[in-house]
């Protein structure tokens, strides 16, 4: 199966950094599905949360694309 071929493909460029900003990526979207802050400091919360959730989310998918790219 080709996605079975990408996935490994995947697995075998992966390394510490990438752990590092996956963690930090899936924190951030859980801070942004459980945001229960006071409503004055939600905008601030979640203008943050928003902001790492995309600067790790992007490098993650850029990696996976890439990936996919060279293998076909």
């Amino acid at each position: 199966m080709k996605l079975c071929k990408c996935v490994e493909d995947y697995k075998d460029e992966f390394n510490l950094m990438d752990l590092g900003l996956l963690k930090l990526c899936a924190c951030s979207a859980g801070v942004i599905a459980g945001l229960f802050v006071p409503k004055k400091c939600k905008t601030s919360v979640l203008a943050a949360a928003s902001i790492l959730f995309s600067l790790t989310l992007f490098p993650l998918m850029f990696k996976i694309v890439k990936t996919i790219a060279n293998s076909k």
